[in-house]
């Protein structure tokens, strides 16, 4: 089934606010969509042009499901104690929710910039043909919704028309904003759910500087966390019960009632469980207890927790680190920072997030030399099969590296159907994230160990 774009013209900032304070008056779409009619005239004349417009804002405000009501009425409700500015964090997570248009190119520009500092129209729509296909419907779309960030003062132009900076990291006042806005994405995403750390360091919040830390989505309300393996922790959204159509206010939310024994991993009441099988004595109140207690010993609890929890998987990390510790070559050379990220995923166990980085950094290397060694323009990008093709044939590129990368690029995706939770597909991901690290270790020592030591290009 062919998927739809939706979002495909410039929506200013100014619109969305507009529609935002009204919603504190009314959430009935008729009124909200006269409201806009009304509103847009001046700056959209033409009658079908601001239907248009109108309807891709009702439909981020308005026209939501019933089950994700309760994420609407919540970021109305925290409009009193936000910035103005603020109001960027629930934009973005409510149109990220009504268009995965927007999501995944929000995910690809995140990318992009983890990997350098500027981006391109034509870079953007190159990685957006993977899902979204080569038709000129999205190639548009693309393009304004770039110019709507600019507006929105997530990004900003360049003198080189169609390149584009991150404009600045925003911060929230409060950690209930970025809760939030992590709920909110989870919930546009097409996982049921995520590894914790990676719902932290989502490609699409590039914009946002996010300080929360496990700890806070344990206590937020609005996720379930359960254990796999040995130390990763997996985030899923907490089934809310839908209101009605015809009910424009939610329930009140009732308190969430404590089970009878408290879960293993609980972290008012979590059980330390060391390598040979044996229990420690628990060392934290309940969550009830401890929410009771003053601030500063709050804090010193959480502080002991942490690293209780770091001291029981700190043989294992050390281990990792030591298999890996040949691959962080050099911290000045070419994609050293990005290599050096992927080493640390490796080493605190985050396998699916070393190996999909480290696929993202060996593809962004292999373009890189493409463009260096082929003398082509900065701003042309080519596919990757057809960038390494290239290579090998001008001899740039050995017929076994070849074949290393192709079975990379063949095999991306194939680790999404392994499960942490059975230890022999657990085996695999470890053995997987470490080959991969090896070989992009390898491939920086093949394109760049002269250049590390004379700091220019290959």
């Amino acid at each position: 089934m062919r998927k739809v774009v939706g979002i495909d013209r410039k929506i200013k900032r100014a619109w969305v606010d507009a529609v935002l304070d009204r919603l504190n008056q009314t959430t009935d779409q008729a009124e909200l969509r006269t409201f806009l009619d009304e509103y847009l005239k001046e700056e959209l004349p033409g009658k079908q042009s601001r239907a248009k417009s109108a309807g891709i804002i009702l439909r981020i405000w308005s026209g939501i499901p019933a089950e994700r009501l309760s994420l609407r009425d919540r970021a109305v409700a925290m409009l009193p104690r936000i910035s103005g500015q603020e109001r960027i964090w629930l934009h973005w997570g409510m149109t990220a929710l009504a268009y995965p248009f927007f999501r995944d190119t929000a995910e690809v520009v995140g990318r992009l910039l983890s990997l350098q500092d500027d981006f391109t129209t034509a870079h953007v729509q190159g990685r957006m043909l993977t899902t979204w296909g080569d038709r000129a419907t999205s190639k548009e779309a693309a393009q304004k919704l770039i110019t709507t960030l600019v507006d929105w003062e997530v990004l900003r132009s360049t003198k080189t028309k169609g390149h584009f900076l991150l404009a600045r990291k925003m911060t929230a006042s409060i950690p209930e904003l970025q809760l939030w806005l992590l709920e909110t994405l989870l919930a546009a995403s097409e996982s049921d759910e995520i590894e914790a750390q990676q719902l932290l360091r989502l490609p699409e919040l590039f914009p946002f500087a996010i300080s929360v830390g496990v700890a806070d989505l344990r206590r937020h309300e609005g996720f379930n966390i359960h254990r796999q393996g040995l130390d990763m922790d997996m985030v899923a959204l907490r089934s809310v019960r839908a209101e009605p159509p015809s009910k424009r206010k939610p329930k009140p939310k009732k308190a969430m009632s404590k089970p009878a024994q408290g879960s293993l991993f609980d972290m008012g009441a979590r059980i330390a469980v060391s390598n040979n099988g044996k229990t420690t004595t628990p060392h934290l109140a309940s969550t009830a207890d401890h929410r009771a207690l003053d601030p500063i010993a709050d804090r010193r609890r959480i502080e002991v927790s942490i690293k209780n929890e770091v001291l029981d998987t700190l043989s294992e990390r050390v281990e990792r680190f030591l298999q890996v510790r040949g691959t962080i070559v050099s911290s000045d050379g070419p994609f050293a920072a990005s290599s050096i990220e992927c080493a640390e995923q490796f080493r605190d166990g985050h396998f699916y997030g070393c190996i999909a980085l480290t696929q993202a950094v060996l593809e962004a290397m292999v373009q890189h030399v493409w463009q260096v060694k082929l003398k082509k323009k900065p701003t042309q990008e080519g596919r990757f099969e057809k960038n390494l093709e290239a290579l090998h044939k001008k001899r740039l590129i050995s017929d076994e590296w070849k074949a290393k990368l192709d079975h990379v690029w063949a095999t991306r995706h194939s680790m999404y159907e392994l499960r942490p939770s059975v230890e022999e597909d657990q085996r695999k991901l470890e053995e997987r994230a470490r080959d991969t690290l090896t070989l992009l270790s390898e491939l920086k020592r093949e394109f760049f160990a002269a250049v590390e030591q004379r700091g220019s290009n290959p």
